[in-house]
């Protein structure tokens, strides 16, 4: 069994570190989703709860996240010193496919098919 809250932490701390980045409040990030979103903006509420781990973003919604912070997918999933990477994940984060694309062909290829 794989233990929980690796990743959710590591996502939740990389948001948290990308949105602070660009300057954005939570309330102005959750308003800058929303074009991807159908018109739907998220709360300061909603985007706090991602931040802190407490809701679990889906593929979909990383991706919205990535494209909205103008970052990678792998930046987002990366293990950072804040939240290290326990021992039973460690091959996974050696993997030569998470480093055979580059940031910038990921993210166009992601906005390219969600603009299909």
């Amino acid at each position: 069994m794989v233990p929980d809250g690796f990743m959710s932490d590591t996502v939740a701390a990389n948001l948290r570190r990308a949105r602070r980045r660009s300057g954005w409040s939570q309330t102005e990030l959750g308003r800058r989703v929303a074009p991807l979103l159908d018109g739907l903006a998220l709360t300061q509420a909603q985007v706090s709860s991602l931040e802190l781990g407490r809701t679990h973003l889906t593929i979909d919604m990383l991706v919205v996240f990535a494209i909205t912070l103008s970052v990678s997918l792998v930046e987002l999933v990366s293990p950072t010193a804040e939240v290290p990477v326990p021992a039973w994940a460690s091959a996974a984060f050696v993997m030569p496919s998470l480093v055979a694309v580059s940031d910038g062909e990921l993210v166009a290829e992601v906005g390219r098919r969600l603009r299909r």
